[in-house]
């Protein structure tokens, strides 16, 4: 078992290794004069864009920072289930930082650069019905249903004493329900996530409309099938798990010889289809160009209501909009809605997931 557990988290840290290394120079995707999409001319890397670089850089080591502590003080104790889950949430958490950093530093460039107060060209904005059913895969929903009914079918058994031989008690019943109750909480959450893609609206622009909903087509597409994937692949180890575990007493060798490599499989699998299907997205956008869209979209003002924690945190019942524009860069609206709901949502997952590890 611990081999599996360390194997794994190897894996999830070199991922989030690798996804640093994307980070790391994506400011100059498209080229010296941009900081990601936003156009700031020449010699901006000489002046303030370089103290701007260096804080970016900086904080992609936010999430290692923040957890690097605890995940090392987990492997010292030999705490190793608590190492795995907090592995898993730690690269979810690094996912949603490293969107946010890419939003906020990207508008804090073009304040920088001066273009703030250029006049827009007009926009539009699409009112077609975006509904999550509209965007469902229905055979991949048909594949994660499938294993997360087995998964039931299996927590069953093994809570009914299969593969120990020993009558059931409280605390075999909740070894039992723990993984699965977990890994239902995530994907109740990335199924959530997927709403808020389908449903997050964009302004059209009045010209190139055409090429810019090929483009956003092929963006929301990219970043569905990420989710999906993540959710298949979470089912997909929750039921290799509880088949190991009913296979007999414990984690024996051959369970584990076995085991480890499948899992590992399935994750050198997961990474090759993201790496395709980012691939796909790179061509889509080497021919539309979307860098040269953002010029078409008007710049939001910075909106009335107060904001803390030097502009990252912003406060207004009245505003339907929850991530708005500060003189800092991006502030997250603390009375929508929506951020009690997420934060209720991880404040949960921490909590379900330490109940777990115990």
């Amino acid at each position: 078992m611990e081999v599996a557990l360390i194997s794994i988290s190897v894996v999830i840290m070199a991922v989030r290794l690798w996804m640093l290394r994307g980070m790391w120079r994506l400011p100059f995707k498209h080229g010296e004069e941009y900081f990601f999409a936003q156009i700031v001319g020449p010699g901006f890397y000489g002046g303030a864009g370089a103290t701007l670089l260096r804080q970016y850089r900086r904080s992609l080591f936010i999430p290692l920072v923040l957890d690097a502590p605890l995940a090392i003080w987990l492997v010292v104790t030999e705490r190793l289930v608590l190492v795995f889950v907090e592995q898993w949430l730690a690269i979810l958490v690094t996912i949603v930082i490293y969107n946010m950093l890419t939003v906020h530093f990207s508008v804090r460039a073009t304040t920088m650069a001066g273009r703030q107060d250029e006049l827009p060209t007009a926009v539009q904005l699409s009112m077609s019905p975006r509904r999550l059913r509209d965007y469902t895969n229905w055979p991949v929903e048909a594949v994660i249903w499938v294993l997360m009914l087995t998964g039931v079918v299996l927590t069953r058994a093994y809570a009914l004493g299969g593969g120990r031989g020993e009558s059931p008690g409280p605390d075999h019943v909740w070894e039992a329900l723990g993984t699965p109750i977990w890994i239902s909480y995530l994907e109740a959450g990335l199924l959530l996530l997927k709403v808020v893609f389908v449903r997050w609206r964009m302004p059209l622009p009045a010209n190139r409309t055409e090429d810019f909903r090929k483009w956003r087509g092929a963006w929301l597409s990219y970043h569905l099938k990420l989710i999906d994937s993540i959710r298949m692949l979470f089912a997909a180890l929750m039921v290799t798990g509880l088949v190991a575990k009913l296979r007999g007493e414990g984690w024996s060798r051959a369970t584990l010889i076995i085991t480890v490599p499948g899992w590992i499989v399935m994750l050198t699998v997961y990474l090759i289809y993201i790496t395709r299907e980012s691939r796909r997205l790179a061509t889509v956008e080497r021919e539309v160009k979307p860098v040269e869209l953002v010029k078409e979209f008007p710049r939001r003002p910075v909106p009335a209501g107060r904001f803390f924690a030097g502009g990252l945190l912003y406060f207004n019942r009245d505003n339907p909009v929850v991530i708005v524009r500060s003189a800092e860069g991006i502030a997250i609206n603390l009375a929508h809605y929506s951020a009690y709901a997420w934060v209720a949502y991880f404040i949960g997952l921490i909590t379900l997931s330490v109940l777990v590890a115990r």
